[in-house]
């Protein structure tokens, strides 16, 4: 058993903590990510999606190891490891160096294949668009039709009237990054503020002095490091998608927002799974921020393969149905 840590490893312990949350309260601060022009998204979605959001007054985040094309999370991966490899190459440090290690651990772990190695935390999204009537949208649904449901943000940018449901976790707006160069400038500016933490000589010793998985310990300070580099590539898309002007609802238990909401997993995180092109998918609800309250939803427009007179109408019942009299609705003149 060990003994209580010194004042001296408490302090050295105390010290780096608190780097580490500067960077990820730096990066995270809502007040420093932009807002959409409008102060509205558009979340593109099937009629039985709109049917479920307007009925059950909720919104899906899918796990991001579920969407519709898997590159998207390990497309951003892959640039973090192509910046810890950079950083490694021109940072030589001795064998044994704290820092060091930790960059070959992160390094190996975001350049690899994360499922071998049950790595993956968490995660999950809602996407969202800057425009309502985006034709590479509507060819996604094809002759289904599809739906692009109108939602307005708060005036100060916060997370579009909307909260997880389980309250263990956060969300965060981020407006998506389609520029590689400026993804990849974005994820060595970060590992060069978070590896350095690790070179003070006094913290190995002091973290020999706790237990790794305690509030202090190493196990604790890597996953909150790995935590905010991830946070950092949530938002990073191929160019070749630039023309959908995406915005994404980031969902996720964060090491540094759980305070007061985390019983240490006595209440299980209600999770829910539903089935899509044969496979068994997780997500979690997302809920009007104002509970009891209605999602703020200001219009919904039908796509161009279907009729607007009955679509409209089909929608207006619907809406009306549920206490949604003043959201607008409108149908696609795409041909």
């Amino acid at each position: 058993m060990l003994e209580p840590p010194k004042p001296e490893h408490t302090r050295v312990l105390n010290q780096a903590i608190g780097r580490i949350s500067t960077v990820h309260f730096a990066h995270a601060n809502d007040a420093l990510n932009p807002s959409p022009p409008s102060h509205q998204l558009f979340h593109y979605t099937t009629s039985e999606g709109l049917k479920g959001i307007v009925e059950k007054n909720e919104l899906w985040a899918t796990s991001v190891y579920f969407l519709n094309d898997a590159s998207e999370i390990t497309y951003g991966y892959a640039l973090l490891a192509e910046a810890l490899r950079g950083w490694i190459a021109v940072n030589p440090r001795p064998e044994d160096s704290l820092c060091m290690n930790l960059a070959l651990e992160l390094q190996r772990s975001f350049g690899g294949d994360l499922l071998s190695r049950n790595v993956m935390s968490p995660i999950y999204l809602t996407c969202f668009c800057e425009e309502d009537n985006l034709l590479s949208q509507w060819r996604a649904y094809g002759q289904s039709g599809g739906y692009s449901v109108g939602f307005k943000l708060p005036e100060h940018g916060a997370r579009g009237g909307v909260t997880p449901q389980p309250c263990i976790y956060t969300a965060r707006l981020v407006k998506v990054e389609y520029e590689r160069e400026n993804q990849l400038s974005r994820c060595r500016a970060i590992v060069d503020e978070l590896l350095p933490i690790f070179d003070d000589p006094a913290l190995p010793e002091a973290l020999q002095a706790v237990y790794p998985e305690s509030v202090f310990g190493y196990t604790t300070m890597r996953r909150a490091v790995a935590e905010i580099l991830s946070e950092e590539v949530m938002g990073f898309k191929n160019k070749a998608f630039d023309v959908e002007k995406e915005w994404r609802l980031v969902v996720r238990q964060r090491e540094f927002l759980k305070q007061g909401t985390d019983d240490g997993g006595k209440t299980p995180v209600p999770v829910f799974f539903r089935s899509t092109r044969g496979m068994i998918v997780p997500y979690v609800k997302l809920v009007p921020g104002d509970r009891g309250g209605k999602l703020p939803i200001i219009s919904v427009r039908s796509g161009p393969t279907l009729d607007k007179v009955t679509a409209w109408l089909g929608t207006r019942m619907l809406l009306d149905k549920y206490e949604f009299p003043g959201t607008g609705i409108d149908g696609s003149d795409i041909p």
